[in-house]
């Protein structure tokens, strides 16, 4: 880049690396300590059971369709490069069935502590996977791909 040229505001983030899971755990550790620092009424009931069906219907998620990609021997990196296009369920119905699946294990947490703290985790995890990490895998997919990936983007949503 020339000194002279403004740098893109973009820049930046595009070329900070962020490994979701890494994400998620920092986030889940983070929002706990708020969460036990933070003075809240501590009570074990129905939301418990809840949050953790919640847990398991995002961990589930997230495991199955990483399994996908696994048995058609793709990457799951999100800065690696995919050899193959996935487009069966759950990926006909959400271009992001694994991040969707973390985002919604972090709120089965928060349910389960009970914590408006913990809420935090799936917001931040949301916004910085949707705005830093998707665009870039969408950018190789469509690369790589190119109209089958416009198609299928334009018919799936990107969350749900």
């Amino acid at each position: 880049m020339n000194s002279t040229e403004p740098e893109s505001p973009g820049t930046v983030l595009s070329t900070t690396k962020i490994y979701p899971p890494l994400l998620a755990g920092a986030l889940v550790l983070g929002t706990l300590v708020l969460h036990f620092i933070l003075p809240e009424e501590r009570t074990v009931g129905w939301y418990q059971v809840i949050g953790l069906l919640v847990v398991a219907a995002g961990v589930g998620v997230s495991c199955f369709a990483a399994a996908i990609f696994q048995a058609r021997e793709t990457t799951r990196n999100p800065y690696g490069e995919p050899t193959a296009f996935v487009a069966q369920a759950p990926y006909s119905w959400t271009r992001n069935p694994m991040y969707l699946g973390v985002a919604t294990a972090l709120f089965g947490l928060a349910i389960f502590f009970s914590s408006i703290a913990m809420l935090l985790a799936p917001a931040v995890f949301y916004a910085v996977i949707d705005r830093m990490v998707i665009p870039r895998e969408e950018e190789t997919l469509e690369r790589l791909f190119g109209n089958d990936y416009v198609a299928y983007k334009n018919r799936v949503r990107r969350w749900i």
